[in-house]
């Protein structure tokens, strides 16, 4: 018997130590929750942030890729043909960058087609392009749109030329290819799409003089030396204040490579 604690000695835990107890637990997993709960939100902004610059990497470096080749036209130099055949060239030649009503229209060869024809007809639609143009690069050339046919000589050299528009519609970059057909959905939760052109004093000169406009006049497209791309993504476009993010804004300026003149 005097192995045993006195009936006094023996104690469990009160109601009030249970209590304190709880309490203190309750604390520690509420603020464990709080901090899972926090990181969770952390890693999901991180992944629309993520999302929207790869969105925006995307869609601006196609844009610039197509801007870059505007007005080219191969081996083929418009400027030397003669008065007579420039007078019959599509009008969307003479611009080949335009910006209105919201449409960005580009028009440029299809260069990875460009080849030597060795006779037979040909149609621009077999190359995904809007007009097909057949010349020596020196002072001959004819040319169609369509599905209309271009009988090929030996030497001519095919010259695929397309016409690629980009505009902003429920709130994603839509794009279209030759001006037939739907647009086509490149990346979504667009808040804003914006096009400028940085021009040069005149045709001559290779700097952009001045800031950047808005529209440009068909007779001042020979002095477009830049486009400026400006992009506003967000996780909500419709009401950006309610995003999970802010409203990301990018911007990229693209030199042209390539002119008519």
């Amino acid at each position: 018997m005097s192995g045993l604690a006195p009936v006094g000695a023996q104690r469990g835990f009160g109601l009030v130590e249970l209590m304190i107890a709880m309490t203190l637990g309750l604390i520690l997993v509420l603020g464990v929750s709080q901090i899972f709960i926090a990181g969770k939100q952390s890693f999901v902004v991180q992944q629309h942030s993520a999302a929207l610059q790869e969105n925006a990497r995307f869609v601006l470096t196609r844009i610039s890729r197509d801007l870059r080749q505007a007005g080219m036209f191969g081996c083929l130099d418009l400027a030397r043909l003669p008065a007579a055949t420039r007078s019959q060239l599509p009008v969307d030649f003479a611009q080949p960058i335009s910006f209105a009503d919201g449409v960005l229209k580009v028009v440029t060869a299809v260069p990875v087609y460009a080849s030597t024809a060795f006779g037979g007809s040909h149609r621009a639609s077999d190359y995904g392009a809007q007009w097909l143009l057949a010349s020596n690069c020196l002072n001959e050339l004819r040319i169609v749109s369509g599905t209309d046919r271009l009988q090929a000589g030996p030497g001519d050299l095919l010259i695929p030329v397309r016409q690629i528009e980009y505009r902003l519609a429920q709130h994603a970059v839509q794009t279209r290819l030759n001006g037939t057909g739907n647009f086509e959905v490149l990346i979504d939760n667009v808040a804003a799409f914006d096009v400028r052109f940085g021009l040069a004093a005149d045709a001559a000169q290779r700097q952009v003089d001045g800031s950047y406009l808005a529209t440009v006049a068909t007779e001042d497209s020979a002095r477009i030396r830049s486009v400026r791309l400006a992009l506003g993504l967000s996780d909500s476009p419709a009401s950006t204040d309610d995003g999970k993010v802010r409203v990301q804004q990018y911007t990229l300026v693209t030199a042209l490579r390539n002119r008519l003149d």
